[in-house]
């Protein structure tokens, strides 16, 4: 029980020590990985991971990125590798405290609460986290009496491999390094002490594998194959101490990670090969040396994009009137507007003329803010199913009936947007007044249900936020119909620009 209690310790410590100090560092860290790309973009992570103390942070923040587009997998490979080994600070750090450091740190952090009374909190946090991992490793090296004999049995093998699993499990190499450091100190082998490091430096990988996309799975078994490949012939080697074998592997890792990548990558293409990516279909580089031609483009790409916001509000529309369907239905649509939303703002930000490019620019990040809508309009109501609650049977068919109506707003004013009706566009514009005035009416409607009946207090703030975000979608609607008068061509404007298509 000594052990896990000193776990409990140190872990809680590590979390609020990296806490504090990537709170302090963020926005500025977020910047300075923006100005690099390549191997140097590794080097900037490094930096950053001394800074902050997070490499799981850089880890999950490279998984992002990836599955955004930003990166490709050797960057936010760099990105992960980088920050663990400048987070490795971390342990050099808590090797230099004793019992005294603790308390002190411990009581400064409680000081600063008082005085700046949360105001700072990241420097708050900073000195709880350091009082807290000194005080853990003081413990740990009582804790190691008990477990001394038991670990002296144990073959490097088995070492290592609870390394990985407490690695694994917590997401954190630093965490089993910290533990690995209190125990030799207590006099614990140092080559069992060297197997706990290794195991930890590959487990680490573990929160990249946590509810993974297809890209995210790839980039965790990149690294977690790469720092395997690595630990495993060092187990043999004489440990030069906990600090250093923990520091040496993640920099080894780190700098042979650009030979080792060509291989790895093959292997992973063939293990956990990629969907067919979701790319543009009209977007051609080429056409941007004819403006007009590649605005054309653009329109057809955003009728696309359109397509999927309705569809995700159908896909809304259909779970209101069943009382029934999942926010994850929609996941496939939602990966599909955004990644079209992205190419598409890239595309036309080239166009030489902001009176090209501006229209486009909103047209597509309004689809992109109503199918965000729409996804939650279905989450609201999943929340309220699953806790076993329904809506009264006016309700649903006022928001069903609602929705419904919505729907075929925005179906008419995506095809005004890619036809260019401007009669069609009005007609949407002028449609506003009476669906706003269903929505007041459905608001009194529902108070006084609430006055007469038990059963729609259960899901009155459900029905009430379902009714902002209608309103909040039909004035987004309106916005994509003032954007078809926005994106008509003066007179006499290029013959050769293509009509929009879905």
């Amino acid at each position: 029980m000594e052990v896990l209690g000193v776990l409990a310790l140190l872990y809680l410590g590590t979390s609020l020590l990296t806490e504090g100090a990537a709170g302090l560092v963020g926005p500025k860290g977020r910047r300075l990985l923006s100005r690099f790309r390549g191997f140097p973009l590794g080097l900037a992570a490094l930096l950053l991971g001394l800074a902050s103390g997070s490499g799981t942070g850089l880890s999950l923040l490279g998984r992002g990125l990836l599955q955004a587009g930003v990166l490709p997998l050797y960057e936010a490979a760099l990105l992960a590798l980088g920050g663990t080994l400048g987070a490795t600070a971390v342990v050099a750090v808590a090797g230099l405290g004793n019992q005294a450091l603790a308390f002190g740190a411990l009581s400064l952090a409680l000081l600063w609460e008082g005085v700046a009374r949360g105001r700072s909190p990241g420097v708050n946090r900073l000195l709880f986290g350091l009082g807290l991992v000194f005080l853990g490793l003081e413990f740990s090296q009582e804790a190691a009496l008990s477990v001394e004999p038991w670990l002296s049995s144990f073959p490097p093998w088995l070492l290592f491999l609870t390394g990985f699993l407490l690695g694994y499990g917590l997401g954190s190499a630093n965490l089993v390094a910290l533990l690995a450091l209190g125990l030799s100190r207590q006099g614990v082998d140092p080559q069992g002490a060297l197997a706990l490091v290794l195991g930890g430096g590959v487990g680490c990988t573990g929160p990249l594998l946590l509810r993974p996309t297809p890209e995210g799975l790839r980039l965790g078994l990149l690294l977690l194959l790469h720092r395997l490949a690595l630990a495993l012939p060092l187990l043999s080697v004489p440990s030069p101490g906990v600090f250093w074998a923990h520091v040496g592997y993640h920099a080894l890792a780190l700098l042979s990670f650009p030979l080792a990548f060509p291989l790895l990558h093959r292997l992973i293409a063939q293990l956990v090969p990629l969907p067919k990516p979701l790319a543009p279909k009209y977007l051609r580089p080429e056409a941007l040396e004819d403006p007009l031609l590649a605005r054309g483009l653009a329109l057809r790409e955003i009728a696309r994009i359109g397509d999927a916001a309705r569809a995700m509000l159908e896909g809304a529309w259909r779970a209101l009137s069943q009382e029934q369907g999942r926010e994850a239905d929609l996941a496939p649509l939602e990966e599909k507007v955004d990644r079209l939303s992205r190419e598409v703002l890239v595309y036309v930000a080239q166009l030489p003329q902001d009176a090209l490019a501006l229209p486009l620019l909103k047209a597509a990040s309004e689809l992109e803010h109503l199918a965000d809508l729409a996804k939650r309009t279905l989450r609201k109501a999943e929340r309220l199913w699953a806790q076993g609650l329904t809506f009264s049977l006016e309700g649903r068919e006022e928001l069903a009936q609602l929705t419904e109506n919505t729907l075929r707003r925005l179906e008419k004013a995506l095809t005004a947007l890619a036809t260019g009706d401007g009669a069609l566009a009005q007609e949407v514009k002028e449609e506003s007044p009476a669906l706003l005035a269903q929505l007041e009416a459905s608001r009194q409607a529902h108070l006084r249900r609430l006055r007469q009946r038990e059963e729609s207090k259960a899901s009155t703030l459900t029905h009430l936020d379902l009714l902002l975000l209608l309103e909040e979608l039909n004035e987004g609607i309106n916005r994509l119909a003032r954007l078809v008068e926005e994106l008509r061509l003066p007179a006499g404007g290029n013959s050769k620009e293509p009509t929009a298509e879905g």
